[in-house]
This record gives structure tokens, sequence and C-alpha cells, in this order.
């Protein structure tokens, strides 16, 4: 089983398989109570061995499944006899950077629908990571540190020589917070091309760092089929 808890109880909770929505059915078991929500997949098989995501309002989650099969445990030299008690077996794969307090949070998402009311920026989660990356950047913002009440700017640069289309990039702070929403006082994003290199800049400006703008962030950048992500710390000391 898996689980989802939403902000709001009325929020509109929906299942996919491979980008594809999930229908209730025997094979697959969708319920709701208030803010709790969960897929439970039954009779497990291979085919299942595949990328779900689970979608309320705007965010989206990706996850994977793993089966492993009786024949692959016993390849792995796992006693037969527990093989075939246990087989087969649906776990979560989380990347390889994964804690076990992230494979947690995959499990069971908690996914929030609006950040925009709020003041500064709440504390979250470290970003996800990602495995389809393909090398965008030519450069990449770095961690840094930073005084309460200073300013400090975050640089992405990216080149679009070889790009079908110009490139887009989202500035996120934890898992869920697009910082496009929150522009203003404390935060200003811009974007800079060079039209003889060929090379965007793209920066992210907070203006008078706060305690509570500490964490995780991630930029991502896409142009079409392609997609790059960087993960960056910000560290807020105190006066």
């Amino acid at each position: 089983m898996f689980e989802a808890v939403t902000d709001k109880p009325e929020t509109k909770v929906k299942w996919q398989r491979d980008s594809i929505d999930i229908v209730a059915s025997e094979k697959y078991v969708i319920s709701a109570e208030g803010r709790n929500h969960s897929l439970t997949i039954r009779n497990i098989s291979k085919e299942d061995d595949v990328v779900y995501a689970v979608i309320a309002g705007t965010s989206k989650v990706k996850f994977e499944l793993k089966v492993n099969t009786v024949e692959e445990k016993i390849k792995d030299g796992t006693n037969i006899a527990s093989a075939l008690a246990e087989a087969p077996t649906l776990t979560e794969a989380p990347s390889s950077s994964s804690t076990p307090a992230d494979a947690a949070a995959q499990h069971e998402a908690h996914v929030p629908e609006d950040c925009a009311g709020q003041e500064g920026f709440p504390e979250s989660q470290h970003p996800d990571t990602r495995q389809d990356l393909t090398g965008l950047f030519l450069e990449k913002p770095q961690s840094s540190e930073v005084t309460e009440g200073e300013n400090i700017t975050f640089v992405a640069k990216v080149g679009s020589a070889n790009l079908l289309k110009k490139p887009t990039v989202r500035w996120f702070k934890g898992k869920w917070m697009d910082l496009a929403s929150k522009a203003g006082k404390h935060l200003q994003l811009k974007e800079l091309y060079d039209r003889n290199s060929k090379v965007y800049t793209f920066e992210m400006h907070i203006i008078g760092a706060k305690a509570n703008f500490a964490g995780g962030y991630r930029c991502e950048v896409s142009s079409k089929d392609k997609f790059d992500s960087c993960n960056f710390d910000l560290m807020v000391h105190g006066v």
C-alpha cells in the first residue's frame, strides 16, 4: 500500500502508472478518507515494476516499485524456503543518496497545496534528486553561507547552442516550494542572455536573509526533452 497525506481534505488526488491515470479496479484499490489517500496494488508481478506517481493539485511525486521474484531471491543466495514464503515482495527503490528518513517520506508522501500566503520561506525537507539528467548546466549554483540580514546570489548558467528550444529554469526550496510564487521583497529571479556565447544566466537573489531561509534548495533546467537538476544548501548565521 502507498499513502499520501494532503494539507486539505477536499484536495483531489489521483494516481498514475507510467504517466497513465490509474482507475480503481480489482487490481488497483484506491481509497480516500479525509486528508489520507492510499493506493493498494493486488496480485503483484514483475510487470508492476515500473514508475508510479501521485498527483494532488499542482503537486506531483514520482516513485518506483521494485518487485523481487522468487528466482531473484534464490539467485542472490536467499534460503529457498524463506524466498517462497515471502515471494513476491514489493519494495520502493529510493535513490542511492536517500536516507531511511527519505525512504519513509517517499512511502507516505505529504503533499502541500499552497505556500504563497506564508511569510518568508518555511522549513522544508531536502530537495528530491532526479536520475534522468542530461548535463545542461555550464555552471551550477553552489552551497553558500550568509549572515542574517545580508544578501546573497545563486547563479546557474546554461549553454543553448545545441538546444532546439529556449531553456526554462525553476528554483525550489525543499521538495515542493516553487520560488517563482515567492518573488518580491526578499527574493528576485533574473534571466540574462549573451547572444555571442549563446549562454543563459539565471540568478536567484535573496535579499535580507532570514533564519528560516536556511535549508536545501534545487535548481531545475529543461529544454524540450532535456532535463538537469542541481541541489544546493544555504546556511544562515545569526548576527
